[in-house]
């Protein structure tokens, strides 16, 4: 993350929702055509990335099966439409589509993907911003669910979930993650990806402060908190300490941009 994504962030965003959203879509801008190009926010969920790509300047429309997140969406002003992205259809393609912690929910992975890329233009492009739960190792569980507690205890998290402290960290977030609600690891995303586009380009990124950064209390305390989880969880990746569990996949259409 640069430090101009940092002082965008920043400006003027007093609440972690918006804040985060604001970070993610600077970084995903450098991966993005310019403005005005059209973009499909493929589970858009409430519309906080899609709102913050509109404020940049992008066409943006928002999938998302969960029709009472597309109703919160539309409500704050997202063009959104309930469906599924392996079966939505629209009229006019998209410059971009993009999958925002969204694609490892998926039931029908290879046919999402294979969706979004009939819905690109030629050139166009695909952009996951996700993570590799695979990824994480005892040092790096055990961080997140210590600091899950401390949270917790310090009666800052906006909503409950399954974050006590464990005899074994990395074994409950393996349950979590592949027992419980089995989710598709990072590598089945860019396997799928590259099945679909031939290439890719992968990143690796600090992420858990952003998974952390989505149960606390959504004011400026929960705003510091998320800001210094994110500067302590930079600084033990680039140490050598923790696992970079964020995953960010780029490929692009065959064909030349429109």
């Amino acid at each position: 993350m640069t430090s101009k994504a940092r002082s965008h962030a920043g400006q003027g965003q007093r609440r972690p929702s918006t804040a985060l959203a604001a970070e993610q879509a600077d970084i995903l801008s450098a991966h993005l055509p310019a403005p005005p190009a059209r973009v499909l926010d493929a589970g858009c969920g409430n519309g906080d990335l899609a709102l913050a790509l509109t404020g940049k300047g992008y066409d943006v429309t928002g999938v998302d099966v969960d029709p009472q997140a597309v109703r919160s969406a539309a409500g704050r002003g997202v063009r959104a439409v309930a469906a599924d992205i392996a079966e939505y259809a629209s009229d006019q393609p998209f410059d971009a589509v993009v999958f925002s912690l969204s694609l490892h929910h998926v039931a029908r992975l290879d046919d999402a993907v294979a969706r979004a890329r009939e819905l690109l233009v030629p050139g166009g492009q695909l952009v996951l911003d996700e993570f590799a739960w695979e990824r994480a190792d005892r040092p790096t569980a055990g961080w997140f669910y210590d600091m899950a507690a401390i949270l917790e205890a310090a009666n800052v998290l906006a909503h409950a979930d399954d974050t006590s402290v464990a005899a074994d960290p990395l074994r409950h977030w393996q349950y979590q993650h592949h027992d419980r609600e089995p989710m598709h690891p990072g590598t089945a995303l860019t396997a799928a990806v590259t099945r679909r586009f031939g290439t890719c380009d992968t990143f690796e990124f600090a992420y858990l402060y952003r998974y952390l950064g989505g149960r606390v209390q959504d004011d400026e305390t929960g705003l510091r908190i998320v800001r210094t989880l994110r500067d302590i969880e930079e600084r033990e990746i680039v140490n050598g300490g923790f696992a970079p569990v964020g995953l960010r996949v780029v490929a692009r259409r065959p064909g030349p941009p429109r």
